[in-house]
């Protein structure tokens, strides 16, 4: 929707259009300026007008009284109040955009900004601050501004913590707020609300009077959990806050064993990978109810559980983590100690400041495809295995190809697929590694023979050659995602 200022104009109306080239503008009336003496009138329709009735004008005729001419602005200044509606043909033309509003619009938002007692990080989600004229966020703010923006004068860089150069660079990040100030309908503000839900739980936004969309706020506002405004001359901020699930956190721990362990922390849960084939119950829940692939847990190990956490349940935080291997909550952790491990309050913090929480980079002495080699034993398997997944992968999500190619011929690797994030980014991921694994999986059980042998009828240490590149695609996301990394350390069990 594109914002077209009603307009009051001072002065020559062919003289306005002629300046203000193909900017929109509706002009809804002409004002005549005289100066008598050292005394200033301004007419409508033949009224003389006062401050009051100028007030009035620019409360419900027009947005803006604009001066062709800069001399007789100046002197309409001198006699009559201060009215930040009221300006140049200039300042028009260099100002007007989507998000143009009054100089009383951002101090008030700077001002409302600056009242929160706690840290604050604000997504400039229309460049804002940019478009005010506004060149160092350091001046005056209590809060960090971050901005998305392809390109802009460097000085304004100064304006923002951090610049993102699309929406998809920031779209798995968490921010305290959302500030939308482009021109909306309600069907658009509505579509940007949903394709940013994820991104934070409040949004400030700036609604001019009497438009559609302030009109459907005032009808449609119980949507939302909470709705506060603070008015102006042209419209209003509304602070909304959205209506959010409570937090819900399960970190599972996979295992096909009896696990051997004394009571889990809060927050985690054991789950039975492969439990359609298990040969015993541990009294775990198990892979095998709903939408599952736990049939195919012997070519893809823990990946199975995996998929039945992302098809079978809605936690607003999960991850998983291996009945062996746990996070450590302490960084200086050696050796395994239950009380180390990392604590539902401590993952809940870390995932306010990052995004996703995995184990420490591991470096190896050779690429992750000779790693897989050495593992399995067999070269041929792993070669023909890998071109089963990343044809897949050419297929599915060509994208990625070029981070597959890195993964596998580098020698760097968060391994073990130990994760803990935000549903949105888990869902994301998941929708991903499933749009081709599960395929090229069931292709190299169902293709591949090595001397007489299918992949099934191999010992398990050949089996699950797919398992060992499904643990490195986890890497292979994140080098093609926009994710603010949080690394910690791994305690391993030797007891089981």
């Amino acid at each position: 929707m594109v914002y077209i200022p009603r307009v009051l104009v001072c002065g020559s109306v062919e003289e306005f259009r002629k300046k203000i080239g193909d900017r929109p503008a509706e002009v809804v009336g002409q004002v005549i300026f005289q100066m008598i003496g050292d005394d200033v009138k301004l007419f409508f329709y033949g009224q003389s007008l006062t401050d009051e009735d100028i007030k009035k004008l620019l409360d419900g005729t027009a947005d803006y009284l604009v001066f062709v001419d800069n001399f007789e602005l100046h002197y309409y200044r001198k006699k009559f109040s201060l009215n930040f509606c009221v300006i140049s043909v200039e300042f028009f033309v260099r100002n007007f955009h989507d998000g143009f509003f009054s100089y009383n619009a951002f101090n008030l938002l700077r001002g409302l900004l600056n009242t929160r007692k706690d840290s604050v990080l604000v997504l400039d989600f229309d460049r804002y601050f940019i478009k005010s004229n506004y060149r160092t966020a350091g001046v005056g703010f209590k809060i960090d501004i971050d901005c998305i923006a392809e390109n802009f004068y460097p000085i304004m860089e100064n304006a923002y913590r951090k610049i993102y150069r699309s929406f998809d660079e920031c779209k798995f990040h968490h921010f305290d707020a959302l500030l939308l100030t482009a021109e909306r309908t309600p069907e658009e503000f509505i579509d940007v609300v949903i394709d940013t839900n994820d991104l934070a739980e409040e949004i400030w936004t700036f609604i001019r009077k009497n438009s559609p969309l302030e009109n459907w706020m005032r009808t449609n506002h119980t949507i939302f959990e909470d709705v506060k405004f603070s008015t102006l001359e042209n419209g209003s901020w509304h602070i909304i806050k959205k209506f959010m699930p409570p937090v819900d956190l399960c970190v599972y721990v996979v295992t096909h064993k009896d696990a051997k362990f004394p009571t889990l922390p809060e927050g985690y849960k054991f789950i039975h990978a492969g439990h359609a084939l298990a040969k015993n119950d541990f009294g775990y829940l198990g892979d095998d109810t709903g939408d599952n692939i736990s049939q195919l847990n012997p070519f893809l190990d823990e990946v199975t559980a995996l998929y039945w956490i992302w098809k079978n349940t809605n936690h607003t935080h999960t991850g998983f983590c291996h009945y062996r291997r746990f996070f450590a909550g302490n960084p200086n952790q050696k050796s395994f100690d239950v009380n180390s491990i990392l604590s539902a309050e401590e993952i809940l913090k870390i995932l306010g400041e990052y995004d996703i929480i995995v184990k420490y980079e591991g470096l190896t002495d050779r690429t992750q495809r000779e790693m897989i080699a050495l593992s399995t034993g067999q070269p041929d398997l792993v070669r023909i295995a890998e071109e089963i997944l990343r044809r897949h992968i050419s297929i599915n999500q060509p994208d990625y190809l070029d981070a597959f190619d890195d993964v596998i011929n580098g020698y760097a690797l968060f391994s073990c697929g130990m994760h803990i994030t935000r549903r949105n980014i888990f869902n994301a991921y998941c929708e991903w590694l499933f749009s081709f694994i599960v395929d090229a999986v069931k292709e190299a059980r169902d293709k591949i023979d090595i001397n007489g042998k299918s992949l099934g009828e191999m010992e398990h240490g050949y089996s699950r050659v797919m398992g060992h590149f499904a643990e490195r695609l986890l890497t292979v996301w994140l080098m093609k995602n926009h994710l603010r990394i949080k690394t910690l350390p791994m305690m391993y069990r030797e007891d089981v």
